[in-house]
């Protein structure tokens, strides 16, 4: 997009206000976008937050004073699909269950497994959430498949949204059967709700409620043409790295990073901002020390002494926040966020880089010796030029 800015003679944030998707437009799936969204009011409070605009006109000043260190702020702004992409959820058909067990307690039962990203934190708040009942009454089975059905893989930025909704309908299905039993009333106490649990598993055994994935209606992928509505919903974001390029070792420092993103209701946001915080930090690693070396058939350097991966004084302040918006598909308004902020860093970064000291690149990671290659075919590297104007991946 910087690329195309230059071309036209715009600058990169005018090139992107113009180009932004707007409700009632279409994908280039010809999906059209019935979100609620408002990408020039992202685009403009990261502005705000990140302080773009003066640091942007303040680096540009320092850079002329021919120092050896040169900084520059760089943008991307994009989106990302929940769940998987075209027919995949409608195949999957994903299954999950709910269960009110002789204690009175509950029991989500679902194939998604937990690795640190909050699986069992979220999906015990969607259960505890529509049956009315305090978070700790709610536990998540293993997902042992001796007893949990298939509610799909662990991946795709599903689990809260196509997942989450599923918790959502078949905990609903516990309270209907307690209240259409007689057992429960419309507006119950958690005592009431643990002793009509205890009383309806000793009257008929095993109390469990199953939901199975539908796809709605107005969500239709055509397998032949490979159009129509790729994700029942994406989330869209905007980010903004600052960066310090030092031309006596060629190493790139990320100063600062604002990461501003709209990903439908946050239902927790502690663990949401950790997803967010732990992807870019990923991502840094993916734009400027990970590479991948392979030769005949293998990689080279697959151990963690041959493999440069960022460690925590690598990183610099992320900050993360949050838009809000409705989303019909998910979990009490959810979307997906766990892939999202591996998208955004690398273009920003690599923006920011460009800018700081005006020498485009195409690739990634950016390796000092790599910058050092660049610059010195450019014959910049013994003399290293003011910036110039930012070209982009």
């Amino acid at each position: 997009m910087d690329r195309i800015a230059q071309a036209v003679g715009l600058s990169p944030i005018e090139i992107r206000r113009q180009n932004f998707l707007q409700p009632g437009e279409t994908t280039t799936t010809e999906q059209i976008v019935r979100e609620p969204i408002n990408l020039g009011k992202l685009l403009d409070r990261t502005l705000e937050i990140s302080e773009y605009d003066s640091k942007k006109q303040r680096f540009a000043n320092e850079n002329r004073n021919g120092d050896t260190r040169r900084k520059g702020v760089g943008i991307a702004a994009f989106l990302h699909g929940a769940g998987f992409t075209g027919s995949g959820e409608r195949y999957l058909s994903s299954v999950v269950g709910v269960e009110g067990c002789a204690d009175g307690s509950v029991r989500v039962l679902v194939s998604s497994a937990e690795f640190g990203q909050g699986t069992k934190t979220v999906l015990s708040q969607i259960a505890a959430e529509a049956l009315g009942l305090p978070y700790e009454n709610v536990s998540v089975a293993q997902p042992d498949t001796l007893e949990v059905p298939n509610s799909g893989p662990t991946v795709a930025s599903r689990t809260a949204m196509v997942v989450g909704k599923l918790v959502q309908s078949a905990a609903s299905g516990i309270r209907q059967t307690l209240i259409s039993s007689k057992l429960l009333s419309e507006s119950y106490s958690v005592d009431e709700f643990r002793t009509a649990c205890r009383q309806h598993v000793a009257k008929h055994g095993q109390f469990r409620s199953w939901s199975r994935y539908e796809a709605p209606t107005d969500i239709f992928w055509d397998d032949e043409k490979y159009r129509g509505e790729a994700y029942a919903a994406f989330a869209w974001a905007v980010y903004i790295a600052e960066v310090t390029v030092d031309l006596t070792t060629y190493s790139v420092c990320v100063d600062d990073f604002v990461a501003l993103q709209e990903v439908g209701k946050v239902l927790h946001p502690l663990l949401a901002k950790g997803q967010i915080i732990g992807g870019v930090a990923q991502a840094i690693g993916f734009s400027l020390y990970e590479k991948v070396v392979w030769q005949n058939g293998r990689m080279q350097n697959c151990q963690m002494t041959n493999y440069i991966m960022p460690t925590s004084s690598d990183l610099p302040p992320i900050r993360v926040f949050f838009e809000e918006l409705g989303n019909v598909y998910g979990a009490y308004g959810a979307k997906g966020i766990g892939e999202l902020p591996m998208d955004g860093p690398a273009p920003a970064i690599v923006n920011a880089v460009v800018e700081a000291i005006g020498v485009p690149f195409d690739f990634i990671p950016l390796l000092p010796e790599d910058i050092e290659n660049r610059l010195s075919a450019d014959g910049l590297a013994a003399s290293p030029q003011p910036s110039g104007v930012g070209v982009v991946l």
